[in-house]
């Protein structure tokens, strides 16, 4: 017997900075009244919930959440915020039935199969396997990671720490930047290097290897200067960290078998699609030596939905209640 779903939920994407919320409709996964709060304006996240729901258009009694940090214990704690709450306790802290909680990349592999082709933009790669796994990844504060692979019943996310795996070098350029910005820390992730604070830490490490000791910038500023040219630095910080975003979405869909495809989110790679467009980001993606006929073939599309973290968080709830 199918489980007769609630026609509405609050869904939410969470992260460091920002709280955003919705009302979802489950059936269609259509959004209403986004809003969104800064995570200091609220003691908790149940709070935040209530003066949401407070003013929100629909009554609703289920919650799907996204939220920037692991999933894994009851108590989460924010990577990047102050607000720690628990799974356990959330909805009947926040007034509401049942909550559950998804990783923030958790969320995007679930709105992977439910994005409109408006939503995605691609950059090469042939139509995907269908029903093949898929693979989500994502430079922005941080650098998520997230598969998902199809069974009989439903598409089932495998949410993980992928972008924190040690950052590789290649030659001895790559080589001289990384011990560069691995100074003072006992290892490098993957995430040090492909996030918004690690494109300033590659500018940075780049001007001091040129006699520049003071070269601090902020992500948005060296990407500006690199798309215009302007800063020769910013130009070469920007082809490493293009090249190796490129090299890690290969080594990824390698890891998953992703021959569904390689989608790339977050808040970065929307903001640099001509520079994504170029030769070099795909060339690096194919280049796995005996692999390369196997990866050639798997497209890649940057996810450019303004919402995928709430469809994904809604399109998760679904399936969580259908299964219930």
């Amino acid at each position: 017997m199918t489980r007769e779903l609630p026609a509405h939920a609050l869904v939410a994407d969470i992260g460091g900075t920002n709280a955003r919320f919705a009302i979802a409709d489950l059936k269609t996964l259509r959004l209403r009244d986004i809003r969104t709060f800064p995570t200091a304006e609220h003691a908790t996240l149940a709070d935040a919930m209530r003066a949401y729901l407070k003013d929100a258009p629909q009554q609703v009694a289920h919650a799907g959440l996204a939220v920037a940090g692991p999933v894994r214990e009851d108590t989460v704690k924010f990577t990047n915020a102050a607000w720690t709450f628990k799974q356990s306790t959330l909805a009947h802290d926040a007034g509401l039935d049942a909550a559950y909680v998804f990783n923030d990349f958790e969320a995007q592999a679930y709105a992977l199969p439910v994005l409109n082709d408006d939503e995605l933009y691609p950059l090469g790669g042939g139509a995907g396997v269908e029903n093949a796994p898929k693979v989500v990844l994502g430079p922005g504060t941080g650098l998520g990671v997230a598969g998902l692979v199809w069974t009989p019943a439903a598409w089932i996310p495998v949410p993980g720490e992928g972008g924190h795996q040690t950052f590789p070098a290649e030659n001895q350029r790559e080589l001289a930047v990384i011990e560069r910005m691995r100074k003072g820390l006992e290892r490098l992730s993957v995430e040090r290097a492909l996030s918004g604070p690690g494109l300033a830490d590659i500018y940075k490490a780049i001007a001091q290897s040129q006699g520049f000791s003071d070269a601090e910038r902020s992500p948005a500023e060296v990407e500006r200067m690199a798309i215009s040219g302007e800063d020769g630095t910013a130009v070469e910080a920007l082809d490493f960290f293009v090249r190796w975003l490129g090299r890690f979405a290969g080594d990824m869909a390698l890891a998953f078998g992703a021959r569904g495809g390689v989608y790339i989110g977050g808040g970065i790679a929307p903001k640099m699609l001509p520079r994504l467009e170029e030769a070099d980001f795909r060339e690096e993606f194919e280049r796995k030596g005996r692999m390369k006929p196997y990866v050639e073939a798997i497209p890649i599309r940057v996810i450019v939905s303004d919402y995928p973290g709430l469809k994904g968080a809604a399109a998760g709830l679904r399936t969580k209640l259908a299964n219930a």
